[in-house]
């Protein structure tokens, strides 16, 4: 048995009474939890390849340990994907079933052989049987492979990363050590569970410690879309609930550290994880003043979600932290940061890999002399200006989002003579305000840059950048590429301008 349903079998005969998991309408006990999972498990025996495409709840943590329980795959579909993106991943890894809160969906999407439903602790889903050539996932792997999760990545359709129980399991381990994880946490679910980062740790981390999960609905965080979010609900809730760990991305830190600052957030929080993409060091410093316990962490799917995380002992504000003690970590001499042990064992429907091999993250960085992984940019976002200056957009863009004003930013400037950015302002400054608030911004962030990573012009964005419009990654990272072709007769204006000022 897994440790995972092993500690969920300990955790049911230990304190059969004590809830494990709970909504803001539910609570399930550990007992019941493990009956759940049994139930469903049986439920999936024709079940090969399950997707789960479904809004957070305690019904997807519990379709997700019931598809460990039953030895098969699991998919865990994003609702953020768009249409063409869920139909890729419905027919790339051959999914014979899914089970949804969103039935109209899947089925304007495919051919479904045979549509039921299925209770999960008290509430009904739809369990939809799909009609599939063949069951790609399970074929020829070296070990079985219990979780496919699809990257949105930067371009093109997203990729399944093939991952092991054993992977999994064992980033779980180190991840709830490293954050001290214990059975009196209460766990709060603020991301999408099907980002693999908050699946890791903010259900098996909490899981194997014996605490408590408290999965809100999107709607009781005040969030709609994929980027709004509504500060009163947020803090509603977090109030409410008590959390004591939280995984927040940077743009809702900032949010975080409003509310901080309006002494409207609750103080039982120990341990807030921030991830996904690189946060500014002038946040954390903000964050350090006003007594929040705010971890930087560092990691990729490829690497089951977490290689480094700063911790209560271990803290350097600016750096990741110091690697999981699973992971080696060491630097290329072109400063990419390469990974070794538990990582992905191949893409789905690619050829295999050994997940004892080295990985090679694309990413960039160093380690400090006391073993501090810090991150500053990736290879292949690396700007080079025309005269020649290497700058990683990732740094300069982490500074700009430093600043309150700042919700959102993208730097642009390949084979340019300077930098522009894609600017989205925070909500709530006036219209009329907005151009003399990007001037200042700018003017504060310059001062902190060296003169080849200035930002000399800026273009407000017409909208945030969300997956939705193509813009955004999943965890928050900018489109790039994306960005800078849907603003393109405007950047040209911009450096059109400047070359004729020049010339």
């Amino acid at each position: 048995m897994s440790n995972l349903l092993q500690a969920v079998h300990r955790h049911a005969e230990q304190k059969p009474d004590v809830v494990a998991l709970r909504s803001l309408s539910q609570s399930l006990s550990w007992q019941v939890l493990q009956q759940a999972v049994d139930v469903l498990a049986q439920q999936l025996d024709s079940c090969s390849t399950l997707g789960l495409l479904l809004e957070n709840s305690p019904a997807w943590v519990i379709a997700d340990l019931a598809a460990i329980r039953a030895k098969i795959c699991h998919i865990p579909l994003p609702t953020f994907f768009s249409d063409d993106q869920l139909l890729h991943a419905l027919t790339d890894a051959g999914i014979d079933h899914v089970i949804t809160d969103q039935p109209q969906r899947i089925q304007s999407l495919t051919d479904p052989v045979n549509a039921s439903t299925v209770e999960i602790a008290g509430q009904k889903y739809h369990l939809i049987q799909l009609r599939q050539a063949s069951k790609r996932t399970m074929v020829g792997e070296a070990e079985p492979i219990s979780k496919v999760t699809y990257t949105s990545g930067t371009t093109g359709m997203p990729k399944g990363v093939k991952l092991p129980l054993t992977q999994i399991e064992t980033v779980a381990q180190s991840l709830a050590s490293a954050a001290q994880a214990k059975a009196d946490d209460r766990a709060l679910v603020l991301l999408p569970l099907s980002t693999l980062l908050e699946n890791i740790g903010s259900v098996y981390a909490p899981i194997l410690a014996g605490a408590q999960i408290i999965i809100p609905s999107a709607a009781e965080l005040g969030l709609s879309g994929s980027s709004q979010i509504d500060p009163k609900p947020l803090a509603t809730t977090l109030n409410r609930c008590q959390p004591t760990t939280l995984i927040i991305p940077p743009q809702l830190l900032k949010l975080l550290l409003m509310l901080a600052r309006e002494q409207r957030l609750p103080d039982s929080f120990r341990y807030i994880a921030a991830g996904g993409a690189p946060v500014g060091r002038a946040l954390l410093d903000k964050a350090a003043r006003l007594g929040l316990p705010i971890y930087q962490g560092y990691g990729l799917s490829e690497a089951c979600s977490v290689v480094a995380v700063n911790t209560p002992d271990q803290n350097r504000i600016g750096s990741v932290g110091k690697p999981l003690s699973h992971h080696q970590v060491h630097i290329r001499e072109d400063g990419e940061i390469v990974v070794k042990g538990q990582t992905y064992a191949g893409y789905l429907n690619d050829k295999q890999r050994s997940t004892s091999s080295e990985l090679a993250t694309g990413d960039l960085g160093y380690l400090d002399d006391d073993g501090y992984l810090y991150v500053t940019g990736r290879i292949n976002n690396r700007i080079i200006s025309s005269f020649g200056r290497n700058i990683s957009p990732e740094w300069v863009e982490s500074e700009l989002q430093s600043n309150s004003a700042i919700l959102q930013a993208a730097v642009l400037g390949n084979d340019q003579p300077f930098l522009t950015a894609v600017l989205v302002p925070t909500p709530g400054i006036e219209p009329a305000d907005l151009n003399s608030t990007m001037i200042q911004v700018l003017a504060v962030t310059n001062r902190n840059l060296p003169d080849y990573a200035q930002i000399r012009e800026f273009i407000v964005a017409d909208q945030p950048f969300t997956v939705a419009n193509g813009q955004s990654t999943a965890n928050g990272r900018p489109k790039r590429e994306d960005i800078e072709r849907y603003y393109m007769n405007q950047i040209s204006t911009l450096y059109e301008v400047q070359h004729g000022q020049v010339l």
